[in-house]
């Protein structure tokens, strides 16, 4: 018996020190996923993080709408009930950002009361960052140009009850929607100004939903950093929506520990 146990306490060790290595692991390598406050990635968010913004995967007691400008950037479509915390914080004078997937924006729209329609990704090739799909639009309410990272064009239609639309952003006369997917205009392809930004005052907070992938990603936060200093120049803290990830417990151990740190 003595024999069979010292044999087992130390195959029992090994296996811990495995299990213990495999999760340090976890911890300690890059997880890229699109959005993540921890990604170093082009789509990711770690140099929003680094500038200070703190992340959060609810929005009804962490934040004070009335001091927060939240980032909302998502790849999947929000639930019922983080669309309806989503919509209390900004009635209650919460400010949005908010770009993401054509699947997030578009369920977005939705739950605000629009009905929508996907038209294509946009390029322009004149009112761009050095690539058509970096596009330039003027943001007259915060006197800037913003830099949206590969948008699209969604167009909207529907008699709003919760929300009025107090901006909306144009691309270029010069912008075309890329219907043939190959990064150049084709003859028949829509060309003109396309709607990509909309500003929707919704109770006493405001919520801007650019129809981009990027806008304070990690490819895009620096042409953006001064819109993002008009945002919180009256005090107002960023806060980094991660509730895409909170049902993921390695992910939210990787925000956890990196926030301790």
């Amino acid at each position: 018996m003595v024999l069979k146990r010292s044999r087992i306490i130390p195959a029992l060790y090994l296996a811990l020190i495995a299990a213990l290595t495999a999760f340090s692991l976890v911890i300690v390598l890059p997880l890229n996923y699109d959005y993540y406050a921890l990604s170093s990635g082009l789509t990711g968010h770690s140099e929003l993080t680094e500038r200070g913004a703190s992340w959060t995967t609810t929005h009804s007691h962490s934040l004070n709408p009335e001091k927060t400008v939240l980032i909302l950037a998502r790849s999947k479509p929000l639930d019922e009930g983080e669309l309806e915390e989503i919509l209390e914080f900004t009635k209650s004078g919460g400010l949005v950002v908010a770009y993401g997937s054509v699947d997030f924006v578009e369920s977005l729209l939705r739950g605000i009361g629009f009905d929508t329609v996907f038209e294509g990704f946009t390029r322009d090739p004149v009112f761009s960052s050095g690539d058509p799909s970096r596009v330039l639009v003027n943001a007259s309410p915060w006197n800037t140009t913003i830099v949206l990272d590969t948008p699209y064009i969604i167009q909207v239609t529907g008699n709003l009850s919760m929300s009025e639309v107090v901006f909306t952003g144009y691309t270029s006369t010069f912008s075309y929607i890329d219907e043939n997917k190959n990064n150049l205009y084709d003859i028949g392809e829509s060309i003109g100004e396309f709607p990509v930004i909309y500003a929707l005052r919704i109770g006493s907070g405001l919520i801007v939903i650019a129809c981009a992938r990027g806008v304070f990603t990690n490819n895009a936060l620096g042409d953006n950093s001064y819109w993002l200093e008009e945002l919180n120049s009256g005090g107002r803290v960023i806060a980094l929506d991660q509730s895409e990830y909170k049902s993921n417990p390695l992910d939210k151990i990787n925000l956890l520990v990196s926030h301790l740190g």
